[in-house]
């Protein structure tokens, strides 16, 4: 019964989800160069902003002329997490890292040009559009590498790229937030979802993505063929217990010299913060930077935070 109500509520998210593919009102923006949001505090509120202004990108993203330097040689580059949009996901963080001394790059991909929710297309092709993009980025800022940092599905994509598309020797440091590294099973729902008539082909309609993200399916056999990591890529994973949707065991890498496994109520016992709110915590985010610097790294300041309310500003 409780798997039922599950798959009732997936399934009538998914339907309620067939509006990413639909482009914003005309002239909800107008043309010329992205404009750029304030900075969020939470989720809901970077959300909320990007389905008002669709076209919003951070503040220190993709800056004309951005050049690194031998301080912080790769430039970093940010992969949204499905229904997310590089604003809704990077509102609070992208800012942080320039101000870091990082050039910072984001992207949309996977859904329609002009939704504010974006990362629902097929996986494969989402890796093949990380590629081209990473390859811009190297192209404008003369790197031989980037670093990459993704959110639930955009701490998956990149495996892919590293695995099958030649980014290992692209990719310095991969960090995933919440990441869903070996697929995920939502508590069972979804590899339900895949044997049951009727809800697969509901499933697909609206969020390709969904099914191959799915724990066991094609995608993730493909992208674990050879093992999940790469030599000479270094691998951190942040990983609440309190997430929600991904598990420790999903999000986690197999060990290895180059792989770091953080479980952030290891660092911060009170921090119990959720999937979509992770990349607005404070805590979660100072993990980041520092997995991203970690001759500067400072041990984030451990507060109380609760699942599915607003972290502390």
């Amino acid at each position: 019964m409780r798997a039922a109500r599950l798959i009732g509520l997936v399934a009538a998210g998914l339907l309620s989800a067939a509006i990413a593919f639909l482009p914003a009102p005309a002239g909800a923006e107008p043309p010329g160069a992205p404009p750029t949001g304030p900075v969020q505090n939470n989720w809901a509120s970077a959300v909320l902003y990007s389905v008002a202004h669709p076209r919003a990108y951070p503040r220190g993203v993709n800056e004309p002329g951005c050049r690194p330097d031998p301080a912080r040689p790769r430039p970093v580059v940010l992969v949204n997490g499905t229904l997310e949009n590089v604003y809704a996901n990077w509102s609070r963080l992208a800012p942080q890292l320039r101000s870091d001394g990082f050039c910072v790059f984001g992207f949309n991909y996977g859904g329609q040009d002009g939704s504010p929710f974006q990362q629902l297309g097929p996986m494969r092709e989402s890796g093949r559009q990380l590629a081209a993009f990473v390859d811009r980025v190297r192209a404008a800022t003369g790197a031989a590498r980037v670093d990459l940092v993704g959110h639930s599905q955009g701490g998956l994509l990149p495996l892919y790229y590293i695995n099958r598309l030649g980014g290992h020797a692209e990719v310095g440091r991969m960090v995933g937030i919440e990441p869903a590294s070996r697929g995920v099973h939502l508590h069972g729902v979804l590899p339900l979802m895949a044997r049951t008539p009727g809800l697969a082909q509901v499933r697909d309609l609206v969020c390709q993505a969904c099914a191959d993200f799915t724990a066991g399916s094609p995608f993730m056999r493909e992208t674990a063929e050879g093992g999940y990591t790469r030599p000479g890529v270094e691998y951190t994973t942040i990983i609440s217990r309190t997430d929600g949707l991904v598990t420790v065991a999903e999000a986690r890498l197999p060990p290895a010299d180059n792989v770091t496994g953080v479980v952030t109520q290891d660092v911060c016992p009170a921090d119990l913060v959720d999937h979509a709110n992770a990349v607005y915590d404070d805590i979660t985010l100072r993990l980041v930077r520092n997995a991203l610097d970690p001759a500067g790294a400072r041990p984030p300041r451990c507060h109380v935070a609760l699942p599915l309310l607003p972290p502390q500003p």
